[in-house]
Order: C-alpha cells, then structure tokens, then sequence
C-alpha cells in the first residue's frame, strides 16, 4: 500500500511539474537541474528502493524461504518512503498541493498510518537487528 502511495504521489507530482515548465531529465546529474527536478529524482530514488525491498520479501515469501528480516526491512522502509514522499510532493506542488484540487493532500495524511499499522518504525528496526545479529527477543529488547 505505501509503495503504491508513494507511486501515485511521485506520478502527480510530475505531471504538476511538468505543468509548471519543470524539465525532469534522466540523462543529466542532478546537481545540474532544477531544485524541484533533483528533489523529484531523489524520492523516485527511494521509492525504487522501497519497491525492490518488497519485491524481494515477496518473492521469498512465494518460495518459502524466510523472510522475516526482509519483510521488516520492507515495510521500515516503504512506511518512511510513502510519509516522506507524499509530503514532499505536496510542498513541491504549493498551493495546487494543500487545496482539494488534486489527491496529494489526501494521500499524505494517509500515508502517516502506513508507519504504523504492522507495527511502528522502530519495532521493524529491532526485528532486522535480531536477524542480523542472531539474537533473541529476550535477548535484545
């Protein structure tokens, strides 16, 4: 759900953009573009890396091979991508952003629940590090 949020957002965002005469190039660097085009490539940066994290636990999951660390991992991830996303583009996107004339306002007010529905940011974070530490929960807390 919060990659599919962040996905939304990022596809309206650069259609406000783009609206407003803001080129997003994929062949420059980003320090060489607009302020609102490199911030743009920066969330789409993370919302790809919220989606191969999920696409990976998936496929583990559909395989049967455990899955835990990198199903906390995804979702850590995805939560803090679609709250930083949704709420960035709705600054990016200014007044157009806080009215009710586009979705993006809605979406960053729902996207705050996504941290926190299958457990918070930090109980996701604790599960990773009992992986990768190959401890107990008894054991770290």
């Amino acid at each position: 759900m919060a990659v599919g949020i962040g996905r939304a957002a990022l596809e309206e965002i650069r259609s406000v953009l783009t609206g407003a005469g803001v080129e997003i190039s994929y062949d420059k660097p980003s320090h060489t573009q607009s302020a609102a085009a490199a911030e743009f490539l920066r969330m789409e940066a993370d919302w790809e890396a919220s989606y191969l994290l999920s696409l990976r636990a998936a496929w583990q999951a559909d395989n049967n091979i455990p899955n835990s660390k990198e199903a906390s991992m995804s979702k850590a991830k995805a939560g803090r991508m679609a709250s930083d996303v949704t709420c960035k583009t709705v600054e990016l996107a200014g007044t157009t952003g806080y009215s009710e004339q586009s979705l993006l306002e809605k979406w960053a007010r729902d996207s705050k629940i996504l941290d926190i529905f299958e457990g918070t940011q930090q109980i996701q974070q604790l599960v990773v590090a009992r992986r990768l530490l190959g401890l107990s929960s008894s054991e770290l807390k």
